[in-house]
């Protein structure tokens, strides 16, 4: 029985389609603003925060699916996985911080439009990828007592 992985594969790349949508529609909405000169210093960071938070999202895709080809090849448990496990928990982590970039931004629309709950909106959403980074971690734990377990079995037999 083949160990399939193509459900999570067509969610990741649903993921990277709706980024993608986001991504030219920040883009759309920055040329409108320079067209209008209605462009400020606040929009221009927190843009750049939101690309780049979607560059490391992309990322984090590239290495998921090497991690669902070591899945399908029965080859999960080994020190590449562990690698590739680790390098999606960095980049969660840097996805927080990249999407800390658009805090300055909330807090100046959430202060001109006398709407305290935005900034626990927008706390909600920066916390999000750490969350992610700390049950990842937990896995990452959990996959290397596999791979010791799975050494240690492979020199008894």
């Amino acid at each position: 029985m083949k160990i399939k992985t193509t459900l999570l594969k067509l969610v990741t790349a649903g993921i990277d389609a709706f980024l993608l949508l986001f991504a030219f529609m920040l883009t759309m909405g920055l040329t409108s603003s320079v067209h209008e000169h209605s462009l400020f210093f606040l929009q221009i960071t927190t843009s750049i925060a939101l690309y780049a938070t979607c560059l490391v999202v992309f990322v984090i895709s590239f290495y998921l699916f090497r991690i669902f080809h070591l899945i399908d090849q029965r080859n999960f448990f080994t020190q590449t996985a562990l690698h590739f496990v680790r390098v999606v928990r960095y980049l969660f982590i840097t996805a927080s911080i990249t999407l800390m970039g658009t805090l300055p931004f909330v807090y100046y629309n959430a202060d001109k439009g006398d709407a305290p709950g935005l900034i626990f909106i927008a706390l909600a959403f920066v916390l999000v990828p750490l969350a992610i980074a700390a049950f990842i971690s937990v896995m990452e734990k959990i996959l290397i007592n596999s791979i010791k377990f799975k050494q240690e079995n492979e020199l008894t037999i």
